[in-house]
């Protein structure tokens, strides 16, 4: 079964936008003016750094090992960010978050928190929409909404730009042209191991991830979306996962623009960089 096949199953398509680029950039302002003094909003568990993890230097990884992204889907969200922030923070890990520009609106101060922890923020559309069934205009409008909220948040404007689904669209690409964005910010899943959003489990996700990671591997990950009716025990991979993975001679980076396709990440013009 492919990835969309086993996204699809579980996640409605049924999204319709109507509002033009303007009036999007006007609403938005007035959503964001009331939230952006707010407080972390955490309803999920939270991590505890551990001894171990407390006497970590400040950059624990081996300079010279193969080098890996952990990439976060459609976040941010109340339930399971705060967890993952305090797990990377913990851990001295930086990754990469793909962020859904509704939930942005929503939890501004989670965004914050990533930038501030070090992380890349990058732009995942406004609402997982799947982009070959969207004419240009909305194509353009997924992409570009997006990128407003987060540069009103951040300061800084993503270069970044992951597909929904994994599913690009000639739209799409036009649209990611002409905004001078990255495009086709893929990932490493080429075993048959079930990733976090079929609730697996804490062990089969460490499975996953020590299986998929290799030099230059993008790991898929989410924070938010269908992730969130997963057991919360299940949690629980992430720092197993990063002990194992650096016990391995792993060195964690994050995702940047590169013109050269990466033959590790279905062709994504990206590549894994130190942080």
């Amino acid at each position: 079964m492919s990835f969309d096949d086993r996204r699809r199953n579980v996640r409605s398509l049924l999204f319709f936008l109507t509002a033009l680029l303007a009036t999007v950039v006007v609403s938005f302002a007035g959503s964001f003016a009331g939230a952006a003094d707010r407080a972390e909003t955490v309803t999920g568990p939270r991590y505890t750094p551990t001894a171990a993890d407390r006497a970590l230097p400040p950059d624990p990884g081996p300079a010279g090992g193969p080098r890996i992204a952990l990439t976060f889907d459609d976040g941010p969200s109340p339930e399971l960010t705060p967890y993952v922030l305090d797990v990377l923070a913990a851990k001295r890990v930086p990754a990469t978050f793909f962020v859904q520009g509704d939930h942005a609106v929503a939890h501004p101060e989670l965004v914050r928190r990533m930038q501030a922890e070090g992380h890349v923020i990058a732009n995942h559309a406004w609402d997982h929409r799947f982009f070959p069934d969207l004419t240009p205009q909305e194509a353009e409008v997924e992409i570009e909404r997006t990128n407003q909220v987060l540069t009103e948040i951040t300061g800084v404007r993503p270069t970044l730009f992951r597909y929904p689904f994994g599913h690009s669209s000639p739209a799409g690409d036009a649209a990611l042209a002409r905004l001078g964005m990255s495009n086709g910010i893929y990932w490493k899943w080429t075993s048959d191991r079930p990733g976090d959003f079929q609730c697996p489990g804490a062990d089969a996700l460490v499975d996953y991830l020590l299986t998929e990671a290799t030099d230059q591997a993008m790991l898929l990950l989410h924070d938010a979306g269908d992730t969130v009716g997963c057991p919360p025990g299940q949690l629980e991979y992430l720092p197993r996962a990063i002990d194992a993975l650096r016990a391995r001679g792993m060195t964690f980076g994050v995702v940047a623009p590169s013109p050269v396709p990466s033959e590790v990440n279905r062709g994504a013009l990206a590549a894994v960089v130190p942080r």
